[in-house]
């Protein structure tokens, strides 16, 4: 199982080490019995979170510190005991960080696989000089010494005793004795800083000495049996290179054991999986590796010996030097590096791997921690990132966590692939920091920015390899669900959990048929030793090296590295999940208590499954696509097209493996819209939705934007309770790759209707905007002959020649509302004379609903459409526009929100509001004649409608929008612009009143 190991205060030079195991003891600079006297804060240590009022009051930074479950306080911690922290920051601009790291990832994107240069980040990403001046002044007011910030502009280094880190950040510090033993220190509060630059700072690591980073792998099992057993003595072997022999030396295969059975070479391991297995494979690419114990160049050298490499392997010491801490000679001290190394060695002899090194584990810091994971990135030397390193999530400091999101977000903007082992306790991966037993799941495997591979059990007769969970009594797959990141957008529809999901994928880690190596152990030869060992220590670099060979492979060179591994995963899941992914279905992670049970398609025990290299590659290797840009023209499609449809699994989950989850909230619908439902394969620069929300859980809204870039701030559907149905017309851009995105703030079911599209180029119809009109009201005789409400009946509604609607159009716009409805229903449209089709635009759930939408109907030959009342309800039916050969064409924009009243005063009820909308994000100045709008209401006073004009024009008898009293509601509008750049907005009651734009016609 995983060797746990505990951190010690201080980096080299340490003047406090841990008691507890080994016989260690925390002393303080000066004497023994200064531990007994206590740290208190200063008088700041009183100052609540927030403050108080003024720029230089104390701000607490993150939560509290708590002590870790199964530990006690001891007492104070000594003053003079010497602490070396990191004040880290936050970048400049988080969120448009974020964006370029979606950026470089998605393909059809400008920017896709253009990644920052070595060294770029500071200057693009990270805190503003200004920001690292005024910090570091805050902290030498505080009595402390600043050193020289970080390459990257993320940290700024400390080195001060617990007294004048008390006095600094306010808080006392006490030592805490854990489950094992072991004494460590803890801050007693957050720690503060004046509230100028505490918005700055993302947390101070290093006041906690309070850490449990673990390697994941198990004992050493020697061959001749398929249990750990005493490592015998042996006589020197001579260590001598070979040809390329990927199927191992004597020592593994004259032992007894079967390669496939009792362990995996390279050879037998790289054709499981579909890799190539040569001595060149990897060539050109450099692999990173990160450890805190010694090497054991010796046994390295033996490895290359038996298997026939002169692979590059160099060393980068960070907190420490070559040649400090415990040798690589006991067995137990260098087994990680060796797994982690000569597992990459097997698979990508030509690839370079650098090891960089921080002190011992038993010693090691977070500080230490953080400062090599910091350094493999800002050195920028390897593509690929490899750790088998980590520690449960709830012992974790939010402080430590947070920077390395941000380290890791810098390695992803730069191209670097990171993976991690998600752990060997199984779905309790705090059991042996804690005792706990509780679900938890492994830092940095569950980070965002990283990808976390869980562990398999794999055995190979004859032709057959078969492959499931590994799960036994040696150890279990970490997995399950984070309890501190969201959800990610691209787990969406693949990993339906509240929470980011763990691991990713999957690969070889049990040990009963782990991977052979070779490592010292002096108390029985003097000469490395072979051993065959497991855990997800072995399954992390083993993912790192099918990078290395993506990376390497022709479809890589030509379109750019993986870079950030997750996004191009989970898209390649969905769209091919048998071709790139063997699927792990069997098996569980319960080691100490019940965790999680394997499944068809993603899980939270093996993930995705372990690699299908050939059909990976193309697809992590995408082409770098195009989107469609410029005017565009419309194409309505005869009968809508369902795209999505959460409650039955279209369009909804894995390429061949559909859920029937609903959108949690939080999480993302990533819906394919080029090359679905009759939509060409290219060249589509927007698309109409009808989107329906149903089954709701309570009040929430939905935005939809272009897969690959910023997730707007705006809406495009409200709803303000439980068990709704609604719906509304949406017109989204569609990005280079497709896709484009739809997430909720509330769990619900969701639906996405496509109407049509448009493309670039002159092949659609265009728009007439015109002035709005009432084709239809049953509840006065317009456009029908009746009063009464409709039921489950069809509306044959007159449109070409009737309210401005030219005979040449071939598609109208129409608002449609259902008003006065009793019980639940829903409105579909259709050009008459067609088949009527499965999907709705109108929907509504209860007794006297009032509810709009904007259609886009094919006109049929006749020149009507039909109008299908589902339920009861009067229909109310008003045109807004239409589209023919002639018209004007349609530009998307980046979704924006140009009005919110709740910023300023609500519109009063009979008064008008002229917004400007030309000029306006990137819409122009001049020559625009119509825009679309997403346009809500919320915090209505009473019942009431909307109606949407051109400034300077009548206000039409038509209406947008209509309410009940207490609703928050949604619509698109298609409305014509004034001469002067405006549109008018009417409300009939006082309302708040919003409008996102979402394209305009000109």
């Amino acid at each position: 199982m995983a060797k746990k190991v505990h951190a010690a205060p201080g980096r080299p030079g340490r003047a406090a080490v841990k008691t507890g195991r080994r016989a260690r003891a925390i002393v303080a600079a000066s004497t023994a019995a200064l531990a007994l006297v206590a740290v208190t804060a200063t008088a700041s240590a009183a100052v609540a979170q927030g403050g108080t009022a003024g720029s230089h009051a104390p701000r607490r930074i993150g939560p509290a510190p708590r002590v870790p479950a199964g530990a006690t306080v001891t007492g104070a911690t000594a003053p003079g005991t010497t602490l070396h922290l990191s004040v880290n920051l936050a970048p400049r601009d988080p969120q448009a960080l974020a964006d370029f790291v979606t950026a470089v990832s998605t393909p059809g994107n400008a920017q896709y696989h253009h990644y920052l240069a070595k060294g770029q980040f500071a200057s693009v990403f990270g805190p503003t000089g200004a920001t690292i001046a005024a910090v570091s002044g805050a902290l030498k007011a505080a009595g402390l010494t600043p050193g020289k910030v970080s390459p990257d502009g993320l940290s700024i280094p400390v080195t001060a005793t617990a007294a004048q880190a008390s006095h600094a950040f306010g808080t006392g510090f006490h030592n805490v004795r854990l489950k094992d033993g072991t004494t460590d220190y803890l801050n007693t509060s957050a720690p503060s800083l004046p509230a100028n630059v505490a918005s700055s700072v993302t947390g101070i690591v290093g006041l906690s000495s309070v850490n449990t980073v673990s390697s994941h792998h198990s004992p050493v099992r020697r061959p001749g049996g398929r249990h750990s057993v005493a490592v015998s003595g042996r006589g020197a072997r001579t260590v001598a290179p070979h040809t390329y022999t990927p199927a191992l030396c004597a020592d593994f295969t004259g032992s007894g054991m079967t390669d496939g059975t009792d362990y995996y070479s390279p050879g037998k391991l790289a054709g499981a999986y579909g890799m190539t297995a040569s001595a060149t494979a990897g060539a050109g690419q450099t692999v990173a590796v990160f450890e805190l114990e010694n090497v054991d160049a010796a046994s390295i050298a033996a490895y290359q010996s038996c298997v026939g490499t002169s692979t590059s392997v160099s060393h980068v010491y960070v907190d420490t030097t070559a040649g400090s801490g415990a040798p690589a000679t006991d067995g137990s001290v260098g087994v990680e590096s060796a797994l982690d190394i000569e597992d990459l060695i097997g698979l990508v002899p030509g690839a370079a791997v650098i090891d960089y090194q921080g002190p011992d584990a038993e010693s090691a810091t977070d500080q230490n921690v953080l400062d090599v994971y910091q350094r493999m990135v800002t050195d920028d030397q390897a593509q690929v990132i490899s750790t088998s390193w980590g520690e449960c999530e709830a012992v974790e400091s939010s402080a430590t966590a947070n920077a390395e999101n941000t380290v890791f977000a810098e390695a992803a903007a730069q191209g670097q692939s990171v993976v991690a082992a998600s752990g060997d306790d199984g779905s309790s991966d705090c059991y042996r920091a804690t005792g706990s037993t509780a679900k938890a799941v492994d830092d940095p495997a569950s980070q965002p920015y990283v990808t976390g591979v869980g562990g398999t059990t794999m055995t190979t007769s004859g032709g057959t390899t078969t492959q499931t969970t590994w799960g036994n009594a040696s150890g279990g797959t970490g997995g399950g669900v984070s309890s501190r990141w969201a959800p990610v957008i691209y787990q969406g529809g693949v990993a339906t959990t509240t929470k980011r999901a763990v691991p990713d994928v999957s690969a070889l880690a049990d040990p009963a048929d782990g991977y052979p190596i070779y490592f010292q152990d002096d108390s029985q030869s003097s000469s490395p030793v072979p051993g065959v060992i497991g855990g997800t220590s072995g399954a992390a670099p083993t993912w790192a090296a099918a990078i290395v060979q993506a990376n390497a492979g022709t479809a890589c060179q030509a379109n750019g590295r993986v870079g950030f591994l997750n996004t191009a995963l989970y898209r390649a899941a969905r769209s091919s999940y048998p071709t790139n992914f063997w699927d792990v279905t069997s098996g569980n992670n319960s080691v100490y208590a019940t965790g999680y049970t394997a499944a068809a398609g993603y899980d939270e025990v093996t993930g995705l499954g372990s690699p299908k290299e050939a059909g990976l590659t193309s697809a992590l290797c995408a082409a770098k696509g195009t989107a469609a840009t410029g005017a565009a023209t419309f194409h309505p499609l005869s009968s809508p097209k369902r795209l999505l449809d959460t409650r039955n699994g279209t369009g909804w989950g894995l390429s061949s493996l559909p859920t029937t989850k609903p959108l949690v909230a939080g999480g993302t619908a990533p819906v394919k819209v080029e090359g679905a439902g009759g939509i060409p394969s290219s060249g589509v620069t927007a698309v109409v939705l009808n989107l329906t929300v149903t089954g709701t859980t309570g009040a929430g809204s939905l935005v939809a934007w272009a897969d690959g870039t910023n997730k707007p701030s705006t809406s495009n559907l409200d709803w303000t309770g439980a068990s709704q149905t609604i719906a509304a017309s949406a017109t989204v851009k569609v990005a280079g790759d497709g896709v484009v995105d739809l997430s909720t703030s509330s769990t619900t079911h969701l639906i996405a209707d496509v109407q049509g599209y448009y493309t670039s180029g002159t092949t659609g119809s265009k728009y007439t905007a015109l002035t709005p009109a009432r084709l239809l009201d049953t509840r006065s005789k317009v456009g029908i002959s009746t009063t009464s409400k409709i039921s489950n009946a069809v509306i044959s509604l007159k449109v070409r020649g009737h309210g401005g609607v030219p005979t040449a159009a071939t598609s109208v716009v129409l608002n449609l509302t259902a008003t006065q409805t009793v019980g639940g229903g829903y409105l579909e449209a259709y050009p008459e004379g067609a088949t009527r089709p499965t999907a709705s635009n109108v929907n509504w759930s209860a007794t006297g609903t009032t509810i709009p939408n904007l259609v886009v109907v094919p006109i049929g030959s006749d020149g009507n459409v039909s109008i299908y009342v589902h339920g009861t309800s009067h229909v109310i039916a008003d045109v807004s526009g239409s589209f023919s050969t002639s018209g004007s064409s349609f530009q998307t924009v980046t979704p924006l929100r140009l009005l919110d009243t709740r910023q300023t005063t609500a519109l009063g009820g009979g008064k008008t509001l002229a917004l400007q909308v030309s000029g306006r994000d990137a819409i122009p100045s001049t020559g625009v004649k119509a825009v679309v709008l997403t346009v809500t209401v919320t915090g209505t006073t009473g019942s009431g409608y909307l109606s949407a004009w051109a400034d300077g024009g009548s206000r039409p008898t038509a209406s947008n929008l209509n309410w009940a009293q207490g609703s928050t509601i949604a619509n698109q509008v298609i409305v014509p612009v004034g001469s002067d750049g405006k549109v008018d907005f009417y409300t009939s009651s006082t309302t708040h009143v919003l409008a996102d734009v979402a394209g305009y016609v000109g």
